[in-house]
């Protein structure tokens, strides 16, 4: 029997029009849907429109027949007809006293069963080891982490993943830069490890960048550009152009060397610029060793990939500093994964490999030279394929390279096996990827490759949470690891804090711990907010001060209602028991009742949050409530009301109203402090 009030309530409605139309013989399903909100009509109405059709009548008539025909029910006090609907008046006093237990009865009455017994995965941020998270990355892992927590409100068992990218060669320069580090120097203990880290990529990569363009003019065209193998300049860039030109090497191979060497110049001088001494540490380092980068990379890539031991040590530690790192900067969030995937170990698996020759056995591999293109557009033609990912027959798809000319695996190739461990592994009936907009296409020729080995279960269990990506206001807006170019999640943390202390908490005279820890709850809960409400699909402008508004949609504006309804309770000793139900029945002012109705929404907003991937809907739905609860409390008494029933009743409704804030909170992650 269900305990979702607004459902009881409408299968009662339900119930009374089943009736009327048995009684005069009328075909079709009438819906119920809430009225608009100033309507005086009533609080739910039935269009007869297309009832009406059906049944030939006219629908203005009908409406009229049909009011005058529905029976007496406990939830209804009037039915009324007009201009071609039938409208419901609630009772007031029944459905206070309904709603309102039912809640207090209850606290996770919304709660509901739509995934029971489903497994479902949410692999959310899986950000490369090789620094810290970014803000790019890092709206997939509030949008994740909210989802996983409403599919668990939904009633199903949901496992968080992270897939660990640890393959390719941007780690082994990770690495190589790391352990010279360790060997000559000391390791900075004054900055995050992953932000280190992701300092020591960005430049052992510019080395490793130079070294490979001066190896290869040396070989290509005999051409020794400086004596540091490691640095380049614009005189050096200069006597390539005039030497080029004398070896009477092509304009079109001119333009390309130049152009290579200027980008490169472009990086090392942004990032000498804002890190010299650790540049020149590091540079150090790697002079002492006299590492030739351009084989020591892919040597360290290829036995990591062939599971050699001390390579697999080098680079775990390495990774696994990374994440340590990231999962730090999460945590401040409040965000976890329950499982860690290493992109490698499905490589050491054979599973790679297996992928490989079934593609090649289904016909499904493209030979390019050396290398192995998978043909998408064939597999869109798979049967369902194009129905499922919502492709025009026209339309067609780009044919992804899956292992290079030198032999390497692509992650679309490792990504395959992944998403059938997924499946299988963890025995998933649903997986959701969480990856921003521009991995639309590499997630169509993902779910296509995995239709290609046989697996068309596994790709109708596969769903793409698409999100458009986030900026800082008054920051850059193009990211780039190997320039050192993002904004972080601590950053956003620290500067939506300042703005939290600048706005509205530094002037308040609470002890120092309760005021950090009300600066750290509003902070949180203002990042996650203002990712989630303004839904997945539109660009976000992040803007510290506006987040913390106590004005807008904000989540601090949401926190200071429920601060409110506790600042209310924290003057009484009042605890609910169901022999004060009967107190409900005197709640009958509007700001009373459309509290109340409110209320009763949860279990469907939270339903189909879960079920349309609207995770907002929540959103908006705790900004109208805590709206209504400040007219409610601006408008009433409730400690001192006009009699010791409505006192009690009041309170209840205080009570309820500041339980579900907190809880609809809860499903977004975000706590609720008691006062602000």
């Amino acid at each position: 029997m269900t305990q979702n009030p607004e459902t009881i309530i409408i299968e009662d409605i339900q119930g009374g029009l089943a009736k009327v139309f048995k009684e005069l013989n009328l075909t079709g399903k009438p819906i119920i849907q809430e009225t608009a909100k100033k309507s005086t009509f009533g609080d739910y109405c039935t269009p007869i429109f297309q009832i009406a059709g059906a049944n030939k009548r006219n629908p203005q008539e009908l409406a009229k027949i049909i009011t005058e025909n529905f029976p007496k029910l406990n939830c209804v006090e009037e039915v009324s007809a007009e201009g071609g609907f039938v409208n419901y008046k609630l009772n007031r006093a029944y459905c206070s006293r309904l709603i309102l237990s039912k809640i207090l009865a209850n606290e996770k009455f919304y709660q509901s069963d739509l995934y029971k017994g489903k497994r479902i995965i949410v692999e959310h941020t899986s950000a490369n080891p090789n620094g810290p998270i970014h803000i790019g990355n890092f709206r997939g892992s509030i949008i994740g982490d909210t989802y996983a927590r409403i599919l668990k409100a939904a009633g199903a068992d949901v496992l968080t993943n992270f897939y660990v990218d640890d393959l390719g060669h941007q780690i082994p320069v990770l690495v190589i830069g790391y352990e010279l580090l360790k060997k000559f120097d000391t390791v900075p203990t004054d900055i995050k490890i992953d932000h280190l880290l992701g300092r020591i990529y960005a430049i052992t990569h510019t080395m490793y960048d130079i070294q490979k363009i001066k190896k290869e003019l040396k070989e290509k065209y005999d051409l020794i550009l400086g004596k540091d193998i490691n640095w380049i300049t614009k005189e050096e860039v200069k006597q390539m152009e005039a030497s080029l030109k004398k070896k009477n090497v092509s304009i079109e191979e001119q333009k390309t060397q130049i152009k290579q060497s200027e980008f490169i110049i472009n990086i090392q001088t942004d990032i000498y610029k804002r890190f010299k001494k650790f540049y020149k540490i590091l540079k150090n380092c790697l002079e002492k060793e006299s590492i030739d980068l351009t084989i020591a990379v892919p040597d360290l890539n290829r036995r990591y990939m062939s599971n050699e031991k001390d390579a697999v040590k080098k680079v775990r530690a390495t990774c696994e500093d990374a994440l340590r790192g990231q999962r730090e900067e999460l945590a401040i969030l409040g965000i976890e994964h329950d499982n860690y995937d290493w992109e490698a170990d499905l490589q050491w698996s054979g599973q790679v490999d297996a992928t490989l020759t079934s593609l090649n056995k289904n016909g499904f591999l493209i030979e390019d030279g050396k290398a192995r293109l998978f043909d998408a557009n064939k597999a869109a033609d798979l049967e369902g394929a194009r129905k499922y990912l919502k492709m025009k027959p026209s339309y067609e798809i780009p044919k992804p390279i899956l292992v290079t000319s030198t032999g390497d695996t692509l992650y679309l190739l490792r990504d395959i096996a992944y998403s059938l461990k997924k499946v299988d592994h963890y025995s998933a009936d649903k997986v959701f990827n969480v990856i921003g907009k521009g991995q639309e296409l590499s997630q169509r020729q993902l779910n296509l490759a995995v239709r290609a080995v046989c697996r068309e279960d596994a790709a109708n269990k596969m769903w793409h949470l698409n999100y458009e990506f986030m900026e800082l206001q008054g920051a850059l807006t193009s990211m780039s690891a190997r320039r050192l170019q993002y904004i972080t999640p601590l950053e956003l943390y620290e500067k939506t804090h300042e703005a939290v202390m600048e706005n509205f908490l530094q002037k308040r005279d609470y002890p120092q711990k309760e005021k950090d820890d009300i600066a750290r709850i509003v902070t949180v809960g203002a990042i996650k907010y203002s990712i989630i409400a303004i839904g997945l699909m539109r660009k976000l402008l992040f803007n510290p001060q506006e987040v913390v508004s106590l004005s807008n949609n904000t989540s601090p504006f949401i926190q200071y209602a429920f601060a409110r309804s506790q600042n209310i309770l924290a003057k009484t000793d009042f605890s609910w028991s169901k022999k004060k139900e009967n107190t409900l029945e005197s709640l009958f002012e509007d700001e009373e009742w459309q509290i109340v109705l409110s209320l009763a929404k949860l279990p469907s907003i939270v339903l189909n949050a879960a079920e349309q991937i609207k995770p907002e809907l929540i959103c908006n739905y705790l900004f109208e409530l805590a709206n209504l609860f400040n007219k409610f409390y601006d408008a009433h008494r409730v400690l001192d009301a006009e009699t010791e029933e409505l006192t009690i009743a009041r309170l209840a409704l205080t009570y309820a109203t500041g339980k579900q804030l907190t809880e609809g909170l809860n499903l977004l992650g975000i706590e609720s402090p008691s006062r602000m």
